[in-house]
């Protein structure tokens, strides 16, 4: 009876998954050069790819499709017609995708959101609402990074800007509990890099400030990502050979993890070496 109950579960839940993949996307765009049209409408990066979707690709036109459980992705490269299956793109007309295997794994739900938040920008630039989503302009005097956020990494390179860059500046790290402080440097530059004897622990809150002549340049907080985060994220960098969707998957990675502005300044390095793609752009901060 048990053992009954049990298969009858698993067929449940087999047909769950099959309805859901039928219903929403099991794929994504992970990099698109030149004219493409998917489904009738323009391909952009990180949309939603569901199966049965049409991809046509004029002459010089390229599009990545990646798998979100496989994580294989597919270059398509025109002039073509390509049809997206349960877990392989084929070539209705022109030459067959190229395929290589991944070992990308990322939320189907970051994804989303990451495209959405993209997609809302660009729409408010092209209605003319750039100044009103655009931040206030920044001080000379502040912290730039790492502040108020998540980092992915043990030994951040902290930065900041001053009217006077060349300081000297006085730099210091606390470990917000019990405000101890764990490193005390000057530096005439606007920059600082903590010695290889200076650790920093997972999953802990620490806050920094630099002064300049007595003044305070700023002060902010930040917080590492815990033990299993730092090593995905290590784990997964790509070296500077990797092609684009690589970093594309990475800054994907960390803001699922919730590193933020690590996150930000990818999109930002991406948006420079890719202005053909707004999508960048308008995540870059």
């Amino acid at each position: 009876m048990k053992t009954k109950y049990l298969f009858s579960a698993l067929v449940v839940s087999l047909f769950t998954l099959v309805a859901q993949a039928q219903g929403s996307g099991i794929a994504f765009v992970t990099d698109v050069k030149g004219d493409a049209v998917m489904d009738a409408a323009k391909a952009t990066l990180m949309a939603e790819v569901k199966k049965g979707a049409r991809i046509s690709c004029t002459k010089d036109c390229s599009v990545g499709v990646m798998y979100l459980i496989s994580g294989k992705e597919y270059v398509l490269k025109g002039p073509g017609d390509f049809l997206v299956g349960d877990s392989e793109v084929i070539a209705k007309i022109g030459p067959p995708p190229t395929m290589r295997d991944t070992n990308w794994k990322v939320s189907s739900k970051v994804v989303a959101q990451v495209a959405q938040t993209s997609s809302a920008s660009i729409r408010m630039r092209s209605l003319g609402g750039t100044q009103k989503n655009e931040p206030a302009p920044l001080l000379p005097e502040r912290l730039i990074y790492p502040r108020d956020t998540t980092v992915a990494t043990l030994q951040p390179a902290f930065r900041w800007a001053s009217a006077n860059p060349k300081g000297p500046f006085e730099f210091e790290l606390k470990a917000s509990a019990g405000a101890k402080s764990l490193y005390k440097a000057k530096s005439n530059a606007m920059s600082l890099v903590l010695p290889k004897n200076i650790k920093l622990q997972p999953d802990a809150e620490y806050n920094w400030m630099v002064k300049a002549a007595g003044s305070e340049v700023g002060m902010t907080t930040f917080r590492t990502l815990p033990t299993h985060s730092l090593d995905l994220t290590q784990k997964r960098k790509p070296d500077d050979k990797a092609p684009f969707s690589d970093w594309l998957l990475y800054a994907l990675t960390l803001k699922d993890v919730g590193a933020d502005q690590d996150a930000g300044e990818i999109w930002t390095k991406l948006a420079k070496d890719r202005p053909d793609l707004p999508e960048l752009a308008a995540l870059a901060k």
